[in-house]
């Protein structure tokens, strides 16, 4: 696992977006597309603002969602809302493979499994390009919540929570999903998540980002974030 401190939250966006531009040119010119998911927040949808103005063959990626509320179509809580949000003006929106996860069905469970299917379709093995997370001040990442049952799931890639988090149910990517990843980026930002960044660098079981797979991973923190770490 890899750790990058930027200055503030606007440069950890803009080296993500960077980052993931090139990650995106490479997987095209060697394999032909390239799959990701993203995880909600601030920094992130400023990120995918700014990687949305690369040029770049986006007919050939493929976004999915690493988590998403229960909640009306075009709920502003939705990420599916940010997402969008995020993307429009930008050109790419009738170009680029959006897959929603769909929260408003009345059967949530066979919605898990759909979108399972989808992602294996897309995705040879199963196995995402890349993975974007983040992680809450409680250590949650995705939708792997500390106390609730969806973290303990190992027989599915996409599942329920048990109970609702600040107010939602949610559907989530498991850890067999994101662990089979080929790549994870984290991004981390706000003085809030300090002690949960030291704690996901010494991989502490004690949290849900904490059990993530390090071998793949690179950490964007800003310097908030990461201001109990010895300075580099």
């Amino acid at each position: 696992m890899t750790l990058e401190i930027f200055n503030n939250s606007d440069e950890v966006a803009e080296k993500a977006a960077q980052y993931i531009e090139e990650k995106i040119r490479t997987a095209i010119l060697t394999k032909g597309s390239f799959t990701m998911a993203i995880s909600g927040g601030k920094t992130p949808w400023q990120m995918l603002k700014i990687l949305a103005k690369a040029k770049l063959r986006w007919e050939k990626v493929f976004l999915f969602q690493v988590d998403e509320r229960v909640a009306p179509d075009g709920n502003e809580e939705r990420n599916l809302t940010q997402l969008f949000k995020s993307i429009e003006g930008s050109g790419i929106m009738t170009r680029i493979n959006v897959f929603p996860m769909h929260v408003i069905s009345e059967n949530l469970d066979e919605e898990t499994k759909a979108y399972e299917e989808a992602i294996r379709k897309v995705a040879e093995q199963g196995e995402l390009d890349l993975i974007h997370l983040g992680m809450g001040a409680d250590g949650h990442t995705a939708s792997l919540i500390p106390g609730d049952s969806v973290c303990e799931v190992t027989d599915s890639d996409i599942a329920m929570t048990a109970f609702p988090y600040q107010g939602r149910m949610r559907m989530t990517m498991t850890y067999p999903l994101i662990n089979r990843a080929k790549e994870i980026l984290w991004l981390v930002t706000g003085e809030e998540k300090a002690e949960m960044l030291q704690r996901l660098l010494q991989q502490d079981p004690g949290i849900p980002a904490g059990k993530v797979n390090p071998t793949h991973a690179t950490i964007f923190a800003d310097r908030a974030a990461a201001k109990h770490l010895s300075k580099s």
